[in-house]
């Protein structure tokens, strides 16, 4: 089995975090939103992770390299970032063994058993898997729309009339490379795009007219391309960890939900619920829940809530609600 990791996109609707970093190296819950990725695929023991970079490039092969040394890493770069589709073409570009594949998104955030739907598939002997979520509001996504026996008959995507609730969520199986291949190839020469991408869901829409394509419903997915979805995965994976007993720390409270490292500084603040704190944080006379705050930041007279900050933040008696880059300061008159 070989797994592809896209990581190339620009992450736009998460400036300006993604200005000096990509959204895949955004923390969640005390650790990177990649690192969940690399930790499911990491229980799959494949043979090859191939990783897509592109934006900040450098930032992800290094990330990758420190923490997963021993995951069998290979690194391409999309240079035209034209599209999932586009980044699987480049994955697959001069493999020569028709193999397994899985494509996995780097802001693809699951919380089910990957391996265990993924031996699924292979023993029902499918062409293709989809991993999809039912949603309120199917017409922001790419949906599909299965049989009584969870088979795909159609995708749409983003339909205005959507005939089911079931959204793709940016995972895939396919048993033959060399197939997908051909398809993607065919796609390229015809120079059939969708807006100028190219998008898996191309392919297994092109697959569902021969093949077997399964839809597998997962009950739990965070596209962590917006500021909210990563304020609503870091409370979710908040709450699997936490014991939730309120600490005290000298003059502070911390209310679980939270991730506060040692290191951390507190005088006479509120820490919680909902909060992620990076090493070496300082707060002073702070109120802060449902919030993320970088490494070494500094927070001072201050009510914050639903707000991500990155590394080295100043942040004194400003607003209560901020989406702040890595160096920034904000510091509003008393």
């Amino acid at each position: 089995m070989k797994v592809v990791i896209p990581v190339a996109g620009l992450g736009s609707r998460l400036k300006p975090h993604t200005f000096v970093t990509s959204k895949a190296l955004l923390p969640i819950a005390g650790k990177e939103v990649l690192s969940y990725v690399l930790d499911d695929v990491a229980s799959l023991q494949p043979e090859e992770v191939i990783v897509i970079v592109g934006y900040h490039k450098e930032k992800i092969i290094e990330f990758v390299q420190k923490n997963y040394p021993s995951l069998p890493c290979t690194f391409k770069e999309q240079e035209v970032l034209d599209g999932d589709g586009g980044a699987l073409r480049v994955a697959l570009e001069g493999t020569t063994d028709d193999e397994l594949y899985v494509i996995f998104g780097a802001d693809t955030l699951i919380d089910f058993n990957l391996k265990k739907e993924l031996q699924a598939l292979r023993k029902a002997s499918v062409d293709a898997g989809v991993f999809t979520m039912q949603v309120a509001d199917p017409s922001h996504y790419g949906v599909v729309n299965v049989d009584a026996d969870g088979f795909v008959y159609e995708l749409e995507e983003k339909p205005a009339l959507p005939k089911s609730n079931l959204a793709i969520i940016g995972a895939y199986y396919f048993s033959s490379s060399d197939r997908i291949k051909t398809i993607l190839n065919t796609f390229y020469e015809r120079e059939e795009s969708l807006n100028g991408e190219y998008k898996i869901a191309q392919v297994l829409d092109y697959l569902t007219q021969t093949d077997k394509v399964k839809a597998v419903e997962v009950s739990q997915w965070f596209d962590c391309g917006r500021v909210e979805v990563l304020l609503d995965a870091n409370a979710y994976f908040l709450e699997k960890k936490s014991k939730h007993k309120v600490v005290k720390r000298g003059s502070s409270l911390i209310i679980p939900p939270c991730y506060v490292p040692q290191s951390v500084k507190l005088e006479r603040s509120i820490v919680g619920p909902h909060v992620s704190l990076g090493e070496d944080v300082s707060l002073t006379d702070v109120h802060i829940s449902r919030s993320i705050i970088g490494v070494g930041s500094t927070l001072e007279s201050v009510q914050v809530k639903d707000s991500v900050c990155g590394k080295d933040v100043t942040l004194i008696s400003a607003p209560r609600q901020v989406s702040l880059t890595d160096k920034s300061s904000l510091v509003s008159k008393r």
